[in-house]
């Protein structure tokens, strides 16, 4: 052991590396010990971490997030990935000039691995400190007293009609392309600022829904996010909300607002997803309304579709339904996806198994397929509205 430490001691930059890896362990391990005693706990998280740490850990990167328009979690990741290239080539130069002059060039790649392990393990504890608890919290369901059953296919195809009317009369002040595509003049960025002020609204119905956001950013990665088939993401090891601009337009608001539940600690992504919803048909701008009408609208009609053809094709022929605009939105969002599938289609499929994985990790059984689920959400809403 003195020999360990003495050599540590030796070298300022071994030292510093050393005391990095070892609190940065520390903190990953504190982090996984409360993680895992946190659960069968809820209503405790919920308490103290979710409504009292969470918004107060996570303000400063809120804060500088405010301050500039680019993704700064990506800007750091980039960054890191960029000098650790740099790193490792520099290490190689030097190993090859060494080894010219016949001296040992190895230290220089320790370091470098050395210090690549302690940002990994502090990124990783990250995870736990700035959101990952809050897969251990209450879920919107039950803070809000919300009461999901068993699907009824005529409820289903009562809530399909009504979002499929609600987005035809909501499409109709949305600009559309020499297509026919609903589009939109603003950029994304515009856009993209307005996301936080939906909520406002639907908190009036849904106090938890109140807190500081902050809108997401335009993502610099989005070609990658495309072949990946990732719409945004919420990086919680820097929490910022990131969205993909490569998707279109009038699927942007609805998946703008859907990273912004997380903002609040609502990790479910069925949930994310009606929090979602409800944010962007609550908002006052008219993109945002067809948006949230649209996706919810898409998603009951795919559930429909599963249980009973025969209603599905009731709800298209609708004359309340402009089922020609609306299907028109929906080929061109399939085609946009499905080109970017097409040709990378393993790397689709080895995003999809690794998000799988990770909400599977986190107590999220179904995996994926829970973003569907936002359905019983809207079918509870639904009734408990018109009671």
């Amino acid at each position: 052991m003195k020999k360990i430490l003495g050599y540590f001691k030796k070298n300022k930059v071994r030292k510093a590396l050393a005391l990095t890896v070892c609190f940065s362990l520390i903190r990953l391990l504190a982090g996984l010990l409360v993680y895992v005693a946190a659960a069968g706990h809820s209503s405790t998280v919920r308490s103290v971490y979710t409504e009292k740490i969470f918004p107060f850990i996570t303000a400063p990167m809120k804060f500088i997030a405010s301050l500039v328009p680019f993704s700064v979690g990506e800007t750091l990741l980039i960054a890191a990935v960029g000098l650790s290239l740099a790193g490792l080539v520099f290490c190689f130069a030097r190993w090859i000039y060494l080894a010219a002059k016949k001296k040992k060039g190895t230290k220089g790649f320790l370091r470098l691995l050395a210090a690549v392990i302690a940002l990994a393990i502090l990124v990783g504890g990250n995870f736990f400190i700035y959101g990952g608890l809050n897969y251990r919290s209450l879920t919107f369901k039950e803070v809000t007293g919300l009461e999901t059953s068993a699907v009824d296919t005529e409820e289903l195809q009562q809530l399909c009609l009504l979002l499929g009317k609600k987005a035809t009369e909501a499409r109709k002040a949305v600009a559309k392309n020499e297509n026919g595509v609903a589009s939109d003049p603003r950029s994304y960025e515009e856009l993209l600022k307005l996301s936080p002020s939906g909520f406002a609204n639907a908190a009036k119905e849904f106090s938890c829904l109140e807190g500081t956001l902050v809108g997401p950013k335009p993502a610099f990665l989005s070609e990658i996010m495309s072949y990946e088939q990732i719409a945004g993401i919420f990086p919680i090891v820097y929490t910022e909300s990131i969205v993909n601009v490569n998707s279109p337009v009038y699927d942007t608001p609805f998946t703008a607002c859907h990273e912004l539940a997380h903002q609040l600690g609502f990790m479910q992504e069925d949930e994310a997803n009606f929090i979602g919803y409800l944010a962007a048909v609550n908002s006052d701008d008219p993109l945002y309304v067809y948006s949230g009408y649209y996706n919810g609208f898409s998603y009951a009609m795919n559930q429909l579709y599963s249980y009973d053809r025969d209603r599905w094709s009731a709800v298209w022929s609708d004359p309340g339904i402009d089922a020609e605009g609306i299907s028109n939105d929906m080929r061109n969002a399939n085609s946009v996806w499905d080109a970017y599938r097409k040709k990378a289609p393993v790397v689709s499929k080895v995003s999809e198994a690794v998000n799988d994985t990770y909400l599977k990790a986190n107590d999220i059984p179904d995996g994926t397929h829970s973003y569907g689920r936002m359905v019983d959400l809207m079918l509870a809403y639904y009734k408990s509205s018109i009671q």
